[in-house]
């Protein structure tokens, strides 16, 4: 359960910020008005900062009675999964692809494989490590 609410929190990061106007600029998620549309540009970015934070802090405090290298390991993962070769890779080609009208399914792909599926095999991979 910790990986799960770890990993929904970047979860939620992630469309609070794909939602900016520097990403893709939506007003509506699910039929509601947007983070930053609710709450300003500064505290949508603010919000999904916190929520990036909170899920490390959730995932190394609240594991109780688990060998800290095992926690060590956890993060670790949540960290590379987030990073540059995981939903940040994946969240820049999205913004890069935007416009292009010749996106094809391996293009497609690469995107959904780096941004979603990633924080899924995170879950499965934390679960096995903490």
């Amino acid at each position: 359960m910790l990986a799960a609410c770890a990993v929904k929190m970047i979860h939620t990061m992630l469309l609070i910020h794909d939602d900016l106007p520097c990403m893709d600029n939506d007003d509506l998620r699910c039929g509601k008005p947007t983070n930053h549309k609710v709450f300003g540009e500064d505290v949508a970015v603010l919000a999904g900062e916190a929520l990036l934070s909170f899920a490390v802090e959730h995932l190394a405090l609240s594991t109780v009675g688990i060998e800290p290298s095992r926690i060590i390991r956890a993060v670790e993962e949540l960290a590379r999964s987030i990073g540059s070769e995981g939903l940040v890779a994946g969240q820049v080609v999205d913004i890069h692809s935007e416009g292009l009208s010749n996106v094809g399914l391996e293009h497609l792909e690469y995107i959904h494989l780096h941004k979603i599926v990633a924080l899924l095999e995170c879950k499965k991979k934390i679960k096995r490590k903490a």
